[in-house]
């Protein structure tokens, strides 16, 4: 398996040129190291609903550094921490204190002691973070074969994620009766109009992004065929997180990877040989966490992303402007510290942060976090 590819894709986009980020990491040693949160390994539709809740995104990365040993002290985190003689390494829950939500986890002391000892060290932050309810609709608008469309695939895609948000429960009972994801060629005008309805019955004059939303399921109905909604799995999304492993193993051939144990996505792994070109890729591999400190390390990032984002999902822009106000000062603290560590990495490079998920959700995220360096 050529891993290149996934460098190929960044580099053919046509709205900017990043050829020269990958200098930064082609030309110097470094090291990535992951776990993940919300690992809910494959998603399929139940009889009422998906196996998992569908608001908890799933994310894996963590940390990197650049040369051959990070200067980063864990051994000193672990003393500020103050963890209990019994815990043989540091995890999400000793610093998070068993918090449930994202709000909880910042008013703990340790979480932000964690994350300046991070802005202190000479790590980044890199991670992909997977909305899975996008991830299973969006096949519905890029299954549209009208190439005029292109252009604003994103934009559609954004739009109809909020339609299905606020139509939840209905749209459910769609896919679940259209077997999704395999729409019977019988059934695909009856599919794209019922979505249709979500923006029709409204009498408001439509935003430009809804009416175009609305053109392309109109030109959908008419199609004989969906590309990538037909000869699917039964009722199976997402039957494994494998290619968001490899995608970073092949945006950084040059750099070491290193996973905590996931044994699923190992046997996976074990099946195939992967090259970036002509050279063989021997530069990842899995370890028990208890091995590796910054594995550790990347569990309390990855750990608080999940909570992150399962937040940011509850809320809307106008929800997300208002937050500052009901914030304590310690809660805007420890968010302004975990919000600095996040653009200093994406100072550094924007390819250390990748995200499937809508126009919206990555804009709730971006203004809170360029918000929470000033609040």
């Amino acid at each position: 398996m050529d891993l290149g590819l996934f460098r190929t894709l960044v580099l053919s986009d046509d709205f900017q040129d990043i050829s020269c980020e990958f200098e930064k990491f082609d030309n110097k040693s470094c090291t990535f190291y992951y776990d993940e949160s919300n690992n809910i390994r494959k998603l399929w539709l139940n009889e009422n609903d998906f196996n998992a809740p569908i608001d908890s995104d799933f994310v894996l990365g963590g940390v990197m550094h650049f040369g051959e040993k990070s200067t980063a002290d864990v051994d000193t985190l672990k003393r500020e921490l103050r963890l209990q003689k019994s815990a043989k390494e540091i995890k999400f829950k000793h610093i998070s204190g068993g918090a449930k939500s994202f709000l909880d986890c910042l008013n703990e002391d340790k979480v932000l002691l964690f994350f300046q000892w991070l802005n202190d060290s000479d790590l980044y932050i890199h991670f992909s973070n997977v909305n899975n309810l996008y991830y299973a609709i969006v096949d519905i608008i890029d299954s549209i074969d009208e190439p005029g469309y292109i252009p604003f695939l994103f934009q559609m895609k954004n739009e109809l994620y909020r339609l299905v948000r606020g139509n939840y429960s209905d749209f459910y009972a769609l896919l679940s009766q259209n077997n999704y994801p395999n729409i019977d060629e019988k059934n695909i005008a009856d599919f794209y109009n019922h979505i249709l309805r979500y923006i029709d019955n409204s009498r408001m004059e439509l935003p430009f992004n809804l009416e175009v939303l609305r053109q392309g399921l109109k030109a959908a109905r008419k199609q004989k065929e969906l590309t990538f909604l037909q000869d699917n799995p039964e009722k199976t999304i997402l039957d494994n997180y494998f290619p968001f492993y490899t995608r970073p193993i092949g945006l950084f051939p040059f750099a070491k990877h290193i996973f905590d144990n996931e044994y699923k996505i190992e046997e996976i792994f074990n099946e195939y040989e992967f090259y970036n070109g002509d050279t063989k890729l021997q530069n990842y591999g899995f370890v028990n966490s208890i091995s590796s400190p910054l594995v550790q390390v990347s569990d309390c990032v990855v750990g608080f992303l999940g909570k992150y984002y399962t937040y940011i999902n509850s809320l809307n822009l106008l929800q997300a402007y208002k937050l500052f106000e009901t914030l304590s000062d310690k809660q805007r603290k420890t968010l302004q510290t975990f919000a600095e560590f996040v653009i200093r990495s994406e100072r550094l490079s924007k390819l250390l942060l990748n995200a499937t998920e809508s126009i919206e959700e990555h804009d709730i995220s971006g203004f809170i976090l360029q918000n929470a360096l000033y609040n």
